[in-house]
């Protein structure tokens, strides 16, 4: 009897090896195969458009199919949903002059610093060409600077794919509150450090952003003028070494531009920086 025990104790050992094995071997195909897909496509089209340089054709390859091989789409999905059920801060709406640190004038709603932003009155005449033929009174933000921020993307090759890393982020405007962003998305205030915290997560990989012959896409952004007065942020897509990148927490992953292209089928999930970075 002890015999056949250890035999049935064996027989399971020896079937979950293979069961474990079979996944592993099952995994690595499926890498392979995405491989191999990958780069077929990447030499039919450089032999088709020879006046494309490199990236443009990858660029055309990620948005017909996907090169995530570190997570699937149901599972970023999952994750998505994770960082939102585990979010908790309280937001809550309080009167203008209970604001800390903010004065309410007659002339406008500004910060004590006088950085960030302000909030101004503006009257736009009666010839603008718009859906109001008299013109009308509204308010509208102004930029400290007017240069916003910094919105940057890292690119990178995981098993010679391309991937790019995103964050499950918080904005207290945001509907969500948690939307997938860039891997850097800051104001030069915040960049700066005039809150008086840290500085943004992966701000030290786009210090260079001057110097656009670094980046695959660098280029100022016109932000929605209808809100925003005059205001304009950095779009930023840079290369990086896989070996020099880190993943600061659960917050940030590595995904596919196609991927990125599907979870923009999902209600208020992709954020409006990330949608238009990806398609620049």
């Amino acid at each position: 009897m002890g015999y056949l025990i250890i035999s049935h104790i064996e027989l399971l050992i020896l079937h979950g090896c293979y069961l474990v094995k079979f996944f592993y071997n099952f995994l690595r195909m499926n890498k392979n195969q995405i491989k191999n897909n990958y780069k077929e496509r990447i030499n039919f089209l450089d032999s088709k458009f020879q006046e494309l340089n490199s990236y443009e054709i990858e660029n055309l390859v990620e948005h017909s199919m996907c090169t995530n091989v570190t997570i699937d789409f149901d599972s970023i999905i999952l994750w998505a949903k994770k960082v939102k059920d585990e979010f908790n801060t309280e937001i809550s709406e309080i009167p203008l002059d209970k604001l800390q640190s903010w004065n309410v004038s007659k002339k406008n709603i500004s910060h004590s610093s006088g950085k960030f932003f302000e909030i101004l009155g503006l009257r736009v005449g009666s010839d603008a060409g718009r859906e109001i033929s008299g013109g009308w009174d509204q308010p509208i933000v102004k930029e400290y600077n007017f240069d916003g921020g910094v919105l940057g993307l890292i690119r990178t090759y995981i098993d010679e794919l391309p991937h790019y890393l995103v964050q499950a982020r918080f904005e207290p405007g945001n509907y969500g509150p948690i939307q997938i962003s860039p891997t850097l998305q800051a104001t030069f205030s915040n960049l700066n450090q005039e809150h008086g915290g840290r500085k943004p997560h992966y701000h030290e990989f786009f210090n260079d952003y001057k110097d656009t012959s670094n980046y695959l896409f660098n280029a100022w952004l016109s932000e929605d003028g209808g809100k925003f007065y005059k205001k304009r942020n950095r779009g930023l897509v840079k290369q990086v070494p896989y070996e020099d990148t880190y993943l600061v927490d659960d917050n940030f992953k590595w995904i596919s531009l196609y991927q990125i292209k599907r979870l923009m089928n999902e209600d208020a999930l992709i954020n409006p920086h990330l949608a238009r970075l990806i398609f620049l």
